[in-house]
């Protein structure tokens, strides 16, 4: 009988072994893989609207410690000009958010002059006074587009994730995009969204960062086809109101709002 127990105990024990393995292996995997609700933005918050003939970036002009609590700067500018047709919001781990941007300027200007212009890098003086006498300067067909740009964007953040560094940056890029040669209509908005983990998508509108949650119903209420520059302006005022209002962390400095259209890109007040 002695015998007959200790025979059931131990096939009892072969059956549970694999499996207390398995849950063992399981529970190792869940702390090592981040959480596919992580948000590289964080506490930072950016929001992207495009228009009837123009793009709307907004963005907190705070930023604090990677991983921390504390605040290091409250005048940001997290609105990058990368080309004459072409700007960037990004949010993230500055040292990530600086290297990109960097280098999706490089990348800009280098096309520049491979188009046989003057990169914006360079400022030309005649006899004391700025000028372009016969010089072309970018801005019309030449230089990469914000197609372009989303693509090489997205391409180095997917890459990185195969490193021991992943890029841990948000971006909202916004473009105007010339017509063709042979049409008269004038250039047209078009925004992207990419995330910490190489997702790209072209959408009329959106954000990033922990503030989302709240932004992205006011967004899908408020937004329609073909907003004049006062209406997404107003939308983008109620967003970041309702941050204010309503988020945990609340944000007394005033948010960077700027417009890109084809005259190129200039600063908002809100």
């Amino acid at each position: 009988h002695t015998s007959s127990s200790t025979h059931t105990h131990n096939a009892k024990m072969s059956f549970y072994h694999p499996l207390l393995l398995l849950l063992t292996l399981t529970l190792i995997l869940l702390t090592l893989i981040p959480s596919t609700t992580s948000n590289a933005a964080g506490t930072e918050t950016l929001i992207g609207i495009t228009g009837k003939n123009f793009i709307l970036l907004g963005a907190d002009s705070t930023r604090g410690s990677s991983g921390g609590i504390s605040l290091t700067s409250s005048t940001a500018d997290k609105i990058s000009v990368l080309s004459p047709s072409t700007v960037a919001a990004a949010a993230g781990d500055a040292a990530d958010v600086d290297a990109i941007i960097s280098s999706l300027e490089a990348h800009c200007v280098i096309r520049e002059y491979e188009d046989g212009m003057m990169g914006r890098d360079v400022q030309c003086v005649f006899h004391g006074s700025s000028g372009s006498k016969g010089i072309t300067r970018s801005g019309g067909g030449g230089g990469l587009d914000v197609t372009s740009i989303a693509h090489l964007a997205r391409s180095s953040i997917a890459s990185s994730l195969r490193s021991s560094t992943p890029l841990r940056i948000n971006l909202l890029l916004a473009g105007m995009v010339p017509p063709p040669s042979s049409s008269s209509s004038s250039p047209s908005p078009k925004l992207y969204w990419l995330d910490e983990y190489g997702a790209s998508q072209c959408i009329k509108y959106g954000c990033h960062g922990y503030g989302s949650n709240f932004m992205l119903s006011i967004l899908d209420r408020g937004f329609y086809k073909d907003m004049e520059e006062e209406e997404a302006l107003e939308l983008m005022k109620n967003c970041f109101d309702q941050l204010k209002g309503r988020y945990v962390i609340n944000n007394s400095q005033k948010a960077c709002v700027k417009i890109l259209d084809e005259n190129g890109c200039r600063i908002l007040h809100l």
